[in-house]
């Protein structure tokens, strides 16, 4: 016999309560290894695609692992806000470029374009201090996610 106050055995019956198993925490080596790649990868992708898809790294991880560990969650966050922030300067860059016309294009994507090769840069520094287990705060970006 079953007593009500005895907790079911087994495997879950259909239409029973369902309990959410909370995710494992991470070790912190592949915390600072997840968090160092949310960094590299972007700065990659930024490379191989002017800053436009490189955004997608950072939020796939971040959205992975970001109840998993609170360095992976900063350092996702932190990538993923220099990536919108490049996406939003670059779009701005070619408006403005296109209002100015030809003289606007040949001031403001040149800016960009700077900006994409300083998201590359500070995304590697970023990458290192994450996988030191440091939590690095991005410059001269905006925080979209906080």
């Amino acid at each position: 016999m079953n007593d009500t106050n005895t907790p079911p055995t087994g495997p879950p019956q259909p239409g029973g309560p369902y309990v959410p198993v909370a995710p494992a925490p991470m070790l912190e080596s592949e915390a600072r290894t997840w968090a160092m790649l949310a960094h590299i990868i972007a700065a990659v992708a930024s490379v191989m695609s002017a800053g436009t898809i490189a955004f997608v790294a950072p939020l796939i991880i971040w959205l992975l692992y970001k109840d998993r560990s609170a360095l992976v969650a900063f350092h996702g966050k932190q990538n993923l806000n220099l990536q919108i922030t490049t996406l939003v300067f670059g779009a701005g860059a070619v408006v403005l470029g296109l209002v100015l016309f030809i003289v606007g294009l040949a001031i403001t994507l040149p800016l960009w374009g700077l900006y994409v090769l300083y998201a590359f840069i500070i995304s590697i520094v970023a990458g290192v201090k994450a996988y030191n287990g440091e939590y690095f705060r991005i410059p001269l970006s905006i925080n979209f996610i906080k």
